[in-house]
């Protein structure tokens, strides 16, 4: 035998090909993982990028303070023109 061909048997080939399809699948569940991982990141960065509004501070809080405004009006507005509009014409 000269060592450049390795005869297998079937089991052994099956056995390397399942290891290989093991390690790629657990590389891929640590991707997944890595990405969650990245999101809940950008999640509590947004979270605290919004502490200056929490605060009452500055330009932040005003536009956090009108958006609630402007939110509660329209909560109020848009039912009572929907009916107005479709049930009394």
């Amino acid at each position: 035998m000269d060592g450049q061909t390795i005869e297998q048997d079937p089991r052994t080939a099956e056995a390397l090909r399942q290891k290989e399809v093991f390690k790629r699948a657990m590389a891929q569940l640590e991707r997944d993982k890595r990405r969650r991982e990245a999101a809940g990141y950008a999640v509590l960065a947004a979270a605290y990028s919004f502490e200056p509004a929490a605060r009452d501070e500055g330009r932040p809080a005003k536009m956090v303070h009108v958006a609630k405004l402007v939110l509660i009006a329209a909560a109020g507005l848009i039912p009572n023109y929907l009916v107005w509009s479709l049930l009394l014409s």
